[in-house]
């Protein structure tokens, strides 16, 4: 464009002066003048600042003032092309150099940083939830508090430095693709002012980081779904090892570690779940979803995971309103070739936890919590675990103040491994009265807790429901009481 022009403005020159040949000099401190000497006529008109238009006849010519006022137009007219040819060009470059890094190594951050320099401004990018996500200096600028999208106040345009004690004008720009708004583009007037020509490659930039933005949540959403999908082949043991191996490569996931499987009941975003766990860990986290919620397989890293992992799902469901149900069972650590059955075990233990949960009840259980009664439990009809509960311990669920004291006793007998002499200590009473108050849950419920196995066992599990339930008589299932190897049927 820039050629054609100038040749344009060559061939033109003289047939609007009506003389002479035309030629282009470098530009000076010219203005438009006529001179006469020995090589006849000289006429010299500027072309704004970029070069001029010398007219040159042999002959002495007198050159009228119509003649200079239609050389000036046509070399205005030629300084207008140019300059848009020039803008054109700017803009055509600017435009390749952000289109190309798009998908390309750097992504947003690239992005910002190339606006810095074509601007020569302070850029930053926010996502749509306010939070940095890049930010980039021109060279040489010096260093300036960058101000918030909250402290600028405004979410499109040029915003006043007068504006919210804005010392600086700001030029923000949302990043916005196929009508869904991912973020901001913010261009701060340091150190140089705001031309047009930044506003314009503000608009483009914005434009890119936008369509980045949503190449970003595509590759991400890919990435989950794929890792989500290979969760769920670890647990169902549906491939061999060898093609969970080079997914796992693939995906940077290790096929091989230990891992603790948590079973998530409700309503919650896998995603979200995992990586709320995932920060509290730091350990990795696939999720995939089941049929009754999120399925966790949390890497095992060190010892004591079980309880770390309880312990991160209690602070998620306590610190993240939306997960203020959360119902979930924990298996123990396994390998991966006996996820199969860890699925199982946590599947069993946050059944459990659901089917009974109330106020004061648990809501996260590890299935060592619960021991071999939790098959019964989980797979049981409710009503016949509450028909079973009664008809094991009815006698001692009247109400009555005694009967906390057994209750607490039975429990405490059972935590002991059976021992007199432990549960005496533990409850600051004498052996004799563990055994008087054993005697007296005989005696009310026909059931020999001393020296009868079977018995035994069916108090125990009754027991265990309870404690789902949250009986007030009986201790919770702390971690620090529940994590250390003990069962409890």
């Amino acid at each position: 464009m820039t050629a054609e022009t100038w040749r344009a403005l060559l061939d033109q020159a003289p047939v609007v002066a009506g003389f002479g040949s035309a030629h282009l000099h470098c530009p000076g401190e010219v203005s438009t003048s006529v001179r006469h000497d020995d090589a006849g006529t000289v006429v010299s008109v500027p072309v704004g600042t970029a070069a001029v238009l010398t007219l040159t006849d042999p002959a002495r010519i007198a050159v009228d003032d119509q003649v200079l006022e239609r050389l000036t137009a046509l070399a205005a007219l030629a300084s207008a092309a140019l300059a848009e040819s020039g803008r054109l060009a700017a803009e055509t470059a600017a435009e390749r150099r952000l289109s190309g890094l798009i998908g390309a190594p750097g992504g947003l951050g690239g992005l910002v940083a190339a606006c810095a320099e074509l601007t020569g401004k302070v850029t930053a990018l926010f996502d749509v939830h306010d939070r940095l996500v890049a930010t980039e200096s021109p060279p040489g600028a010096s260093p300036i508090r960058l101000r918030s999208l909250a402290e600028i106040g405004e979410r499109n345009g040029l915003v006043p430095a007068s504006l919210h004690g804005l010392t600086r004008r700001h030029l923000v720009v949302p990043a916005v693709h196929r009508g869904e708004t991912f973020g901001w583009l913010v261009l701060v007037e340091h150190p140089s002012v705001l031309r047009p020509a930044d506003r314009l490659v503000a608009e483009r930039t914005a434009v890119h980081a936008g369509t980045e933005f949503a190449v970003q949540r595509r590759v991400a959403a890919a990435a989950w779904n794929a890792r989500s999908s290979l969760a769920r082949q670890l647990i169902r043991g549906s491939s061999t090892m060898d093609d969970l191996r080079a997914s796992g490569e693939y995906l940077g996931v290790d096929t091989q570690a230990r891992r603790v499987l948590a079973y998530v009941i409700g309503p919650a975003n896998a995603e979200r779940l995992a990586n709320a766990v995932e920060e509290r860990l730091g350990s990795e986290v696939l999720a995939t979803r089941g049929s009754e919620g999120v399925l966790l397989l949390i890497e095992a890293t060190e010892t004591g995971m079980v309880a770390r992992a309880k312990a991160a799902l209690r602070a998620v469901a306590a610190e993240l309103p939306d997960y203020a149900g959360l119902v979930a069972g924990v298996s123990p650590v396994s390998e991966p070739a006996k996820f199969g059955r860890a699925y199982r075990e946590a599947q069993e233990a946050a059944r459990c936890v659901h089917r009974f949960v109330g106020p004061s009840s648990p809501r996260v259980l590890a299935a060592d919590d619960l021991g071999p009664a939790r098959l019964f439990i989980a797979n049981s009809a409710v009503a016949a675990v509450r028909e079973y509960l009664h008809d094991i311990l009815g006698p001692l669920l009247t109400g009555e103040a005694a009967e906390a004291d057994l209750l607490s006793t039975l429990q405490q007998f059972f935590d002991s491994g059976r021992s007199v002499r432990v549960s005496a200590a533990r409850l600051g009473v004498h052996e004799n009265t563990v055994r008087l108050r054993l005697a007296r849950v005989r005696h009310a419920t026909g059931l020999d807790v001393a020296g009868g196995p079977n018995d035994q066992l069916s108090v125990q599990t009754a027991l265990l429901v309870l404690r789902l339930q949250g009986h007030p008589a009986l201790p919770s299932f702390d971690e620090a009481r529940f994590d250390h190897g003990r069962k409890t049927a």
